[in-house]
């Protein structure tokens, strides 16, 4: 189902005449202090770091940044000198840990986490639903969706790779390492960039396939809907700067892996896209000269091809592909899915992530923030859902 049809099944149809990206102000950062009006703090996912530091900053708690990646941060007074969680992966363990006596979760080799039981952390943002092995419904943590984003694929600006790709290609090319024939009629092959001895078929054009570090939400999403075994030869997670020296790891929704090989192909959040297009000039641009390409209709070379944007290039296209379609998430302790007055931090949590009424702190009522950072509503019902068993995950022997 593609994703006008996810929207018109439930009458929503706010993403094609919603706000403009970028309509809501300026770029977004870490918190000033390590106090705010309401004493919670969130890590991870570097998808939703600049809407949830938007969306935090007007309610009035805590969203730190995901980069520079385990720089040294103090959420609490009591949690000084914190690594600062780089990915989706990080910002679970660092409120697993922070939740918890006994956690295994670490992050960062472990050097700098967060004290077990600390309660530095009482969210983490997350763009990838839990996993089959992570779900449970005994679990004690419980995954939020709040938004809808797209993945795209991002290339140079000056890429050698001119045609686009039909999305079983894709598939083809990340999963089995196949050449493929592009809509410029050139034939693409997938090769080991760490091995000189993995040259393209005769006739083919090399071409370099990434994804974000490991830990990633994109990078997660993406291997799924690829059907990517990783790691896989033909498909790196560094790539090497484009004035030489120390290979450096993929980042994720940073443009500049591929704008360094000109040969190199990515996924990419599209409401990250957007809103760093909106924000350009500022930090959270990091785009860096990459640009996100259409997907050919199937087979290619017939028809259209289906672009990432709505034709004035300022929201998510509707017709985009269903399968690279994806909510978004804040986790958090499953207690405060019921947490009602008297329970202090967890009543906090539900009243901003899961309660849907007209309290002045629902995240759920801010639509019109969410949309200038790129992303589109979730159909009626879905924001602040906390029934869906399958988005409830580690139980107490997982934790």
């Amino acid at each position: 189902m593609k994703l006008k049809s996810f929207i018109a099944a439930a009458g929503v149809c706010a993403l094609v005449a919603g706000v403009l990206v970028g309509a809501a102000g300026p770029a977004t950062a870490d918190p000033s202090g390590p106090t705010t009006p309401i004493d919670l703090d969130g890590s991870g996912a570097d998808t939703t770091q600049d809407v949830m530091n938007g969306l935090a900053n007007m309610i009035g708690f805590s969203s730190w940044n995901s980069i520079p990646p385990y720089s040294l941060i103090t959420p609490k007074p009591t949690c000084p000198n914190i690594a600062r969680p780089n990915t989706d992966f990080d910002g679970l363990a660092a409120l697993r840990r922070s939740l918890s006596v006994s956690s295994t979760a670490f992050y960062n080799a472990g050097v700098n986490n967060p004290p077990l039981g600390s309660r530095c952390f009482e969210y983490a943002r997350t763009s990838v639903r839990p996993t089959s092995a992570q779900q449970s419904n005994a679990g004690l943590l419980q995954y939020v969706p709040f938004g809808l984003d797209a993945v795209g694929i991002a290339k140079g600006g000056t890429s050698l790779v001119g045609g686009v790709f039909t999305l079983s290609q894709l598939q083809e090319m990340y999963r089995f390492g196949t050449p493929v024939t592009a809509t410029d009629a050139v034939t693409y092959d997938p090769v080991d960039v760490s091995n000189p001895l993995d040259l393209p078929a005769p006739g083919s054009t090399a071409v370099h396939l990434l994804l974000p570090r490991a830990g990633s939400g994109t990078a997660s999403f993406f291997a799924a809907a690829m059907g990517i075994d990783f790691p896989v030869p033909w498909v790196k997670d560094w790539y090497t700067p484009a004035g030489g020296g120390a290979a450096q790891q993929v980042a994720e929704n940073d443009g500049s892996a591929v704008v360094a090989d000109s040969r190199a192909l990515m996924p990419y959040s599209i409401a990250q896209w957007l809103a760093q297009q909106a924000r350009a000039g500022t930090s959270i641009d990091r785009r860096n000269g990459a640009r996100l390409i259409g997907v050919a209709p199937s087979p290619p070379r017939f028809g259209p091809v289906i672009s990432p944007f709505t034709p004035n290039g300022l929201q998510l296209n509707p017709n985009w592909h269903s399968i690279l379609l994806r909510e978004v998430f804040n986790v958090i302790p499953f207690a405060a899915t019921t947490a009602g007055p008297g329970t202090g931090y967890l009543n906090d949590l539900w009243e901003i992530f899961v309660d849907t009424s007209n309290t002045p702190i629902s995240l759920c009522r801010r639509t019109s923030v969410l949309q200038s950072w790129g992303f589109a509503q979730l159909p009626a019902g879905r924001c602040g859902n906390v029934t869906d068993v399958t988005l409830r995950a580690f139980n107490s022997s997982q934790w």
